[in-house]
């Protein structure tokens, strides 16, 4: 039993390391930095190693949703010629419509949809390798489910009720105010886009992340210190592969959300973005992630708690708009 229960925390943390490598690898032998997905890590969390699925959504909405988004970003790149701090909110606001119109709450669509703006991104590799890494990811959750090494997950659709759209409406809101000041002032990095992920993530009802918020905050600052650890000693300073130190960080990630057992999805994509930042924000990324993390998390108490109230009142009108049918 215990060998089972061994093979299954395995073998997610090595496919999803392989993937990672791999796309790594690709990237640093083109040139070609856009290939790198950092959402990647974030999606094998989610969708391996986590005991569940993370998200209420098939492998099919999971792949055509991240495509579209990743999509989305690159459009606005090319047809919104606004500055950063207006496209963000453009983004977001196509992201969660995406999100919301799919019927799923794949919320790593966020970060597809946000990293293009970021990086400025006009190449065609970036959604490429978001449909091959993802893909991956998802064909080693088939056969994972197909030889019983993995519970397959039963989708049901998410119904777009009032208190859904106005939970999206304020975290478009409340997001793209948090992202105006770093963007206006040139730093965009400060902006990950998997912080907009856990954000979130954090203000649905009865999140399991709110619950274990001091976790989750260790949980980000770690990840991050541990992919620009690995980038600026192992790269930067001793000149050995991005892939090796990506190989490195990814399997200390998995190891460190196993034995937390909060498999909490923006985590590895945090630790995976510090591999396409500039290299002069290495050493303040750890630091901004952290504080940017313990921003949104003093807002998700705002959010959230008013969100669970207007679900509460959707529910109630649901319940007598149904009575009152059955009297008819």
């Amino acid at each position: 039993m215990n060998t089972l229960s061994d093979k299954k925390k395995l073998i997610p943390i090595l496919i999803s390391s392989a993937v990672c490598i791999l796309m790594v690898a690709v990237a640093e032998m083109t040139g070609e930095k856009e290939i790198i997905f950092p959402e990647i890590a974030a999606i094998a969390i989610g969708t391996l190693a986590a005991p569940t699925q993370s998200w209420n959504a098939s492998k099919l909405r999971m792949i055509t949703t991240v495509t579209i988004a990743a999509l989305m970003g690159m459009a606005v790149v090319r047809f919104v010629p606004f500055p950063q701090y207006i496209q963000i909110p453009v983004a977001l606001t196509a992201s969660m419509a995406l999100i919301t119109l799919s019927r799923t709450n794949f919320l790593p669509a966020i970060s597809a949809c946000l990293l293009p703006i970021l990086l400025v991104t006009h190449s065609f590799f970036y959604p490429i390798s978001v449909v091959v890494t993802t893909s991956l990811i998802l064909l080693a959750q088939h056969i994972l489910e197909q030889t019983g090494l993995r519970e397959k997950h039963n989708f049901v659709p998410i119904k777009p009720d009032k208190a859904l759209v106005k939970l999206r409406i304020a975290q478009v809101i409340i997001s793209s105010l948090i992202c105006f000041l770093p963007t206006a002032n040139g730093r965009p990095f400060l902006v990950a886009p998997p912080l907009l992920v856990a954000f979130a993530e954090m203000t649905v009802p009865h999140s399991r992340i709110k619950k274990n918020m001091r976790t989750a905050t260790i949980m980000m600052a770690l990840c991050a210190f541990l992919g620009c650890s690995s980038r600026l000693l192992l790269t930067e300073i001793l000149g050995l592969p991005l892939a090796l130190a990506a190989a490195i960080t990814c399997c200390a990630v998995m190891f460190a959300v196993d034995r937390t057992a909060l498999y909490f999805p923006p985590c590895g994509a945090i630790a995976v973005l510090a591999f396409v930042i500039p290299l002069n924000a290495l050493l303040i990324f750890p630091f901004a992630v952290t504080l940017g993390f313990l921003a949104f998390a003093a807002l998700t108490m705002l959010t959230s708690d008013h969100v669970i109230k207007e679900q509460t009142e959707t529910a109630h009108e649901e319940q007598e708009h149904a009575e009152a049918l059955n009297h008819i």
